[in-house]
């Protein structure tokens, strides 16, 4: 894998369109230097507007330059990878059930969803094709508790497959959530099915509309923002907006929306969605919107800020650790970012592997070392499934020349 990063693939689609570097550079607004550091391995795409921009401007998907999703090396990976099949068939109604009684797949829905938060998405993904199949068929014949349920099947199966590079089948469950959300009427549910369609329409690349969708959700839930459930979506759908302002560079408003849901994270005492909306999760999003604004530096600050013993979940500490790893090798710190991201390996393997920023840093950190590495960083390395033994040689055939 040390042969194998975003920037490469940049040089690949690039030499596709038959479009020279500075061409590229002059679509994203950078320097032609840049775009030739990106694609020989010299500088590692670690922000979401940058990839969002070269994608667009190759009239690629953003998939197309992590490579994602990534093949599995194990079992537990297969069984991960093999999920995203299992789930089209369900929601296409491919595989017969015979639904389990309401009651039970509520017992179920919760502890896979508590399952994903504490970093076990092979249990979680395990799960999730044959609750989409069973409450699929109670909400046709069921009444508002089964289409409520069937909008929980779909919204968790979209945050859980987005991670790993299905962006499409993502969407797909996200837009299903929402169908099914209007049908119910019930507000919340409405909001969190806008939260998911938010979700996945950032992951695609597509950030003005992810900050439209999570701002109207806002806004048509605030009336009803009453309860815990109502002040969590709030919350959550002023946080995704937050981010989804870093990445088109609208930072004031990004800090507007951190600042409201900051405000109403203390008013929420319950979690019935497993979405850990509190003020320390508040102070997660923070520093993943500080790299967003290029303020690589601060993330790590902030990180250091966030009471890590208020944090319930391996989810947000993973999340945590990943976005402080970010920082601390932006601003130079590679040991202290190794040993972060060592740290989320070892408490996550599962979350952590897939990831395309962590993978791209480390494959980064071993092309610099221009040596074999630490003994930290050539664990992670081997971890992650990259070569740590040498930098990588020039790219073969070209692919990364200068083509002006």
């Amino acid at each position: 894998m040390r042969d194998d990063w975003i920037g490469l693939r940049v040089a690949r689609w690039r030499d596709i369109a038959g479009m020279t570097q500075q061409e590229l550079a002059d679509r994203i607004g950078v320097s032609r230097e840049y775009v030739s550091m990106i694609e020989n391995g010299k500088r590692a795409v670690t922000k979401r507007s940058l990839l969002y921009d070269l994608a667009a401007a190759l009239g690629v998907s953003v998939t197309d330059l992590t490579g994602q999703p990534i093949p599995p090396r194990s079992a537990v990976e297969r069984s991960a990878y093999s999920a995203a099949p299992a789930i089209r068939q369900a929601l296409d109604g491919e595989v017969p059930v015979e639904p389990r009684s309401l009651a039970h797949l509520e017992d179920i829905s919760d502890w896979m969803r508590s399952a994903g938060m504490a970093g076990d998405w092979a249990t979680q993904l395990e799960i999730l094709p044959g609750l989409i199949s069973e409450t699929a068929v109670l909400a046709e014949t069921g009444g508002e508790q089964a289409v409520g349920l069937h909008v929980k099947a779909c919204f968790c199966a979209s945050l859980a497959v987005k991670p790993l590079g299905h962006i499409d089948l993502s969407r797909l469950l996200a837009e299903r959530a929402a169908t099914y959300a209007r049908q119910l009427g019930n507000p919340v549910h409405k909001a969190a099915a806008q939260y998911v369609v938010a979700q996945a329409v950032l992951a695609g690349g597509s950030r003005h509309r992810s900050l439209a969708v999570a701002e109207n959700a806002a806004e048509q839930l605030q009336p009803d923002a009453t309860d815990d459930e109502g002040r969590t979506w709030y919350g959550m759908l002023h946080l995704h907006a937050g981010l989804s302002a870093a990445t088109v560079g609208q930072s004031d408003t990004a800090a507007a929306h951190l600042t409201e849901a900051a405000e109403i994270a203390p008013t929420v005492s319950g979690d019935p969605w497993r979405m850990e909306f509190t003020p320390a999760n508040v102070g997660v999003w923070r520093v993943g919107v500080a790299l967003e604004n290029g303020e690589h530096g601060r993330a790590p600050e902030l990180a250091r800020q966030v009471d890590q013993a208020q944090l319930r979940t391996v989810d947000r500490r993973i999340r945590l650790y990943t976005d402080s790893a970010r920082g601390l090798y932006l601003a130079g710190q590679n040991k202290a970012a190794v040993r972060a991201l060592l740290f989320a390996d070892e408490i996550a393997p599962q979350a952590i592997r897939s990831r395309p920023a962590v993978r791209e840093i480390v494959g980064q950190m071993v092309r610099d070392s221009q040596r074999q590495g630490s003994d930290e960083l050539r664990d992670l390395a081997l971890r992650l499934g990259i070569d740590p033994l040498a930098p990588p040689d020039a790219p073969d055939g070209g692919a990364a020349r200068n083509s002006d």
